[in-house]
């Protein structure tokens, strides 16, 4: 969907979009560009909903995964 930056920097949301957002937005550079988070009514709430969805490893597990994927990446 195409949106518009006026001159002041304003952007124009789309009607269709703005129904899904109410109050404050994060704004996230992404290598794509620029993502629009709407900001959660309840962050901490957010979080430990997010947090339930972990899965049930130890730290240092999730450490070696995170170490493993970024080696990958790194072509190493």
């Amino acid at each position: 969907m195409l949106a518009k930056v006026d001159s002041r920097g304003r952007l124009y949301i789309p009607k269709e979009l703005r129904k899904d957002i109410s109050g404050e937005v994060y704004l996230v550079r992404v290598s794509e560009g620029i993502l629009i988070v709407p900001k959660p009514e309840d962050p901490l709430r957010e979080l430990e909903e997010l947090g339930k969805k972990l899965p049930d490893v130890s730290i240092e597990e999730l450490r070696r995964e995170i170490l493993k994927e970024a080696e990958k990446l790194a072509g190493g």
